[in-house]
């Protein structure tokens, strides 16, 4: 069989991976013969590394606790992999958070600062460790997480919207300047996923609206075209042809992966 689109045997870092997108995504990379190392901060952690493991003993899967905001704690991560396996193939930058900012005007400039901390300058540090283990290999693929709210401004988030923005250009001028390296870079776009964090978007609105979390669920649904959430495992699948031979030549994109909900 041709290796056009397999991926078996090659080593992946997921940040955020303790649940949501970011332990689906781990959960498929797995499954499909890759070597996963999960990075959180949430102490759930090593009980979902387990879980993965447990599933797919054919792998090796590792959890390395790492605050992206930390320069020095994705350094490591990095390092420890390469220690590991003595390469490393994906890196994906999932690790992301969102807190409710108000407007621009009365937004907490400390809240700015976590959330560039967390979601913009944890995506560039993994970037730039696992940018200069990939240049030494020359080969690699890196895909961040972005949003469609980085691409059009959304009311009462524009620090969000900001720090994936953020992503989207660096995605870009990162793809440029690893081309010459055989490193392709590129993002991906969620809609409406499955995860802790968006539940608690729908948490928030349901209330506001005077309706159930089931009723806001609804309402969301009937938006999107495909009529359902996304997982991790439909990034993973992306990312996966991204790191296969079959997704070389794509570089520098951002890709949207949410069921038909945006088109920007």
């Amino acid at each position: 069989m041709s290796d056009f689109r397999s991926v078996k045997g090659k080593v992946a870092i997921v940040t955020g991976a303790a649940r949501g997108i970011g332990f689906g995504a781990a959960e498929t990379l797995a499954s499909e013969g890759v070597h996963v190392v999960m990075s959180d901060i949430l102490p759930i952690l090593d009980e979902s590394c387990k879980k993965i493991q447990d599933a797919f003993p054919d792998v090796q899967v590792y959890a390395k606790s790492a605050d992206v905001s930390d320069e020095m704690a994705v350094k490591a991560l990095v390092d420890f992999t390469v220690e590991k396996f003595g390469k490393l193939d994906i890196m994906f930058n999932n690790a992301g958070m969102h807190m409710d900012t108000g407007a621009v005007w009365e937004t907490d400039m400390a809240k700015v600062d976590k959330i560039l901390g967390v979601n913009l300058k944890g995506a560039f540090h993994g970037c730039k460790y696992a940018a200069q283990q990939m240049i030494k290999q020359k080969s690699g693929t890196i895909v961040n997480t972005g949003s469609f709210f980085g691409k059009v401004g959304h009311a009462l988030s524009a620090t969000y919207g900001a720090s994936k923005g953020g992503i989207h250009t660096m995605t870009q001028s990162l793809a440029l300047e690893l081309a010459p390296y055989n490193v392709n870079v590129n993002a991906i776009c969620p809609g409406l996923a499955a995860s802790e964090m968006h539940w608690a978007f729908v948490e928030e609105d349901a209330k506001a609206r005077g309706i159930t979390f089931e009723e806001m669920k609804q309402l969301e649904l009937e938006e999107i075209p495909l009529s359902r959430y996304g997982y991790g495992s439909d990034m993973a699948g992306v990312i996966m042809w991204l790191a296969s031979k079959s997704g070389e030549y794509v570089t520098g994109q951002l890709i949207n992966v949410n069921g038909g909900l945006d088109f920007t």
